[in-house]
């Protein structure tokens, strides 16, 4: 146990245990200390679950607030944390504490290391478990939520699910791409009958080692046919008109040789502002069918560049 619940001090502050904040509380400031449980980026700043031995609350940094707390690399699932705030209620049933400043949280104990595990080694007793992995980015795709990386290493392959949110939080974005050796840490979640991390912030994240340049060959647009279906290719061409659609945006491109069309998902084509007449270079994969015909899909936001 954390303690025993009766109110006790805590930096000259009572602390009152989580599971006695009831309704009667909005409104009010209180110190709560637990254990941070998961965390969640949102909009404008990041939700925490912390939880005592009597019950969870939400702890709400806004960036502000978030910028003067002991940072998202320390405030992560493990550490034990001592709060001051303001209590809320979402939808009139989630308690939530909003601290008026990032000051009013403070480390009680830091996270307990986590000792990275083989990619191999990663099964479905795993599941909801927190696991730290290392390994390469072999393959990228996106949906409609955010992007997802195949991370390899030398004993199997899984899919990391990075959330929109996440991903805008990261300092290089662009560095996330194929080639890049990663540090994940995040909670293990079966998909579809696969198993997939997903971090649940940033800081979750480490680029290792930074993607090379990646080896892709360059075709002239006139060269690309349905015999290229699933390959993946770079292509440089004149922006030559945006077609929007439900989903995202198509964009023509021309060269000397011929036209062809890239399309970029909503959550690829909302990170890459392009207007007619821009020259750009960019890297997808062949997409051919009888009643699309060809369309090269564009898997990240890195991967395409405005050349002028």
């Amino acid at each position: 146990m954390l303690a025993e619940w009766l109110p006790a001090h805590a930096a000259e502050k009572i602390v009152t245990p989580i599971g006695k904040i009831t309704t009667e509380y909005k409104g009010k400031f209180v110190t709560i200390q637990g254990v941070i449980q998961s965390e969640r980026r949102f909009k404008s700043g990041m939700r925490y679950v912390v939880g005592d031995d009597t019950g969870k609350i939400t702890l709400v940094l806004f960036d502000r607030e978030l910028k003067q707390a002991p940072g998202p690399d320390r405030l992560i699932e493990g550490a034990t944390v001592n709060v001051t705030g303001k209590i809320d209620f979402f939808n009139k049933k989630e308690a939530q504490i909003v601290p008026v400043r990032g000051t009013d949280v403070v480390i009680v104990k830091p996270a307990p290391p986590i000792t990275p595990l083989a990619i191999g080694a990663i099964g479905a007793g795993d599941v909801d478990r927190i696991v730290a992995v290392q390994g390469v980015v072999v393959e990228a795709s996106n949906f409609s939520a955010g992007f997802k990386l195949r991370l390899g290493d030398d004993t199997g392959q899984i899919t990391i699910t990075i959330f929109e949110n996440v991903f805008d939080a990261l300092v290089k974005p662009e560095q996330i791409n194929v080639g890049a050796m990663l540090s994940v840490t995040g909670e293990v979640n079966a998909f579809g009958g696969n198993l997939e991390i997903t971090p649940g912030s940033a800081s979750r994240i480490r680029v290792a080692v930074a993607p090379p340049a990646r080896d892709v060959k360059q075709y002239a647009l006139s060269e690309i046919s349905g015999n290229d279906h699933n390959a993946i290719v770079r292509v440089i061409g004149e922006v030559v008109r945006i077609e929007p659609f439900d989903n995202g945006s198509d964009v023509w491109i021309k060269d000397e040789t011929g036209a062809q069309r890239l399309r970029l998902y909503q959550v690829v084509a909302k990170r890459i502002k392009l207007k007619a007449g821009d020259e750009i270079e960019a890297i997808g994969r062949v997409k051919a069918s009888k009643t699309s015909g060809i369309v090269i899909e564009v898997a990240l936001p890195g991967d395409v560049q405005v050349k002028r």
